[in-house]
């Protein structure tokens, strides 16, 4: 546990339970003092176990990628300080007339995102991906989780041993290596807004007159932070489907120019001033930015089955989500248990669902969350001191 000054990005640290104690009142932006200012138990278990933080900081980024090309692309924006010239207009224009067919553009006052026409979030590589303004006076300003990164956002399924998968890194029409085809439309319950909703609705057709058919509908509400994500899965086709599944997720890059790293775990814990609401890892992945205090997670408490991932090698495979395969050992962050640890890496958050087997005509249904938040520093409070009992004043006692 003491040689974590190997030159890789994101050593994923666990570490069992420690005291805690308060953030310090002099800011920076360096990972050390973004953990012992914002996450504290996390900091406190890296110092008492001799972790090089520094080293972690400072190590060679790691281009965690799927395929070559990818690989050059980020290379590429790596290089180069200077951008490709995004198109012209709006970023709602962009994102439904900008050069796509039938791009959705959703935002309240908090959140801004493009559903392409492939279903996924994200506008490839123009304005704009998915973004967050926690002051919740507009977002096309805000910065902008999936670009000028790789704009990696995907949905999977996979039944009868076959992987299916959109991604946005594709772009955002049904080109490249998508194979789940797809269509969208928008569900206006506020029309003079752009809140409501989007029905993504794809049919995916197996061996031997195999179907399934898939409809996700995404919801953003007024003065949310969070987008919604219903997902009906039923089987059209005229025998049993099996070994069913569904991914989702995304490579996030809030703290973009200065770094594609984030900090990542399994697992989350909120402060309030009553008791804090610990979230099991299974049922939250969680990246925050640590020069922006920006984070995102995709949350679920669903019934269905369901685990969560941090992924190096970027796997858009649910079944390798499911199995915990995600490249690295996976950085669980768990009060109860007594585990704290993190990662510091370009690396995808992840979530997936086990739908399992599906009878023809049978369905399932089940929900998930993206979450977006921004952090603040954690304060130890101190204990409220029992209102003290005054003695009665001796003059109204004889009265």
């Amino acid at each position: 546990m003491n040689n974590l000054t190997k030159a890789v990005v994101g050593v994923c640290i666990i570490f069992h339970p420690v005291v805690a104690f308060s953030a310090s009142a002099q800011a920076d932006e360096s990972l050390e003092s973004y953990l012992k200012d914002y996450h504290p138990k996390t900091y406190s278990a890296a110092k008492k176990s001799n972790a090089d933080i520094n080293s972690l900081e400072f190590s060679d980024s790691n281009i965690n990628n799927d395929g070559a090309a990818m690989a050059a692309a980020k290379s590429d924006l790596r290089r180069s300080p200077i951008l490709p010239r995004p198109p012209s207009g709006s970023a709602r224009k962009n994102c439904e007339r900008g050069g796509i067919v039938g791009g959705i553009f959703l935002e309240n006052n908090f959140v801004a995102t493009c559903v392409s026409e492939d279903g996924t979030f994200g506008n490839g590589y123009a304005p704009l991906g998915m973004t967050f303004n926690p002051a919740g006076t507009g977002t096309v300003n805000a910065p902008d989780y999936l670009r000028p990164g790789s704009p990696h956002e995907y949905f999977s399924v996979t039944f009868n041993q076959q992987l299916f998968t959109n991604n946005n890194r594709n772009g955002p029409t049904m080109t490249g290596s998508d194979n789940i085809p797809t269509k969208i439309r928008r569900l206006d319950r506020y029309p003079a807004l752009q809140e409501g909703g989007v029905m993504v609705t794809s049919s995916i057709k197996g061996e031997k007159y195999a179907q399934l058919d898939i409809n996700q509908k995404y919801t953003l509400d007024p003065n949310s932070r969070e987008i919604i994500v219903r997902v009906e899965m039923q089987n059209t086709g005229y025998g049993v489907l099996k070994g069913i599944t569904y991914a989702r997720g995304l490579d996030p890059d809030q703290d973009r120019p200065t770094t594609y790293n984030t900090v990542n775990r399994k697992g989350h814990s909120y402060f309030s001033p009553g008791s804090p609401v610990h979230v099991k890892p299974a049922n939250m992945v969680w990246a925050s930015g640590k020069h922006s205090k920006l984070s995102v997670a995709l949350y679920s408490v669903d019934p269905i089955g369901h685990d969560t991932c941090v992924s190096r090698t970027w796997t858009t495979d649910p079944i390798d989500i499911l199995s915990q395969n995600c490249g690295n050992p996976q950085p669980v962050y768990d009060v109860p248990a007594g585990s704290y640890g993190f990662d510091y890496s370009d690396s995808t958050i992840n979530i997936a669902f086990k739908v399992g087997r599906l009878a023809p005509k049978e369905k399932k249904v089940f929900s998930f969350k993206y979450l977006f938040n921004k952090e603040k520093k954690y304060v130890i409070p101190y204990p409220k001191l029992p209102k003290p009992i005054l003695p009665t004043p001796i003059d109204s006692a004889y009265k």
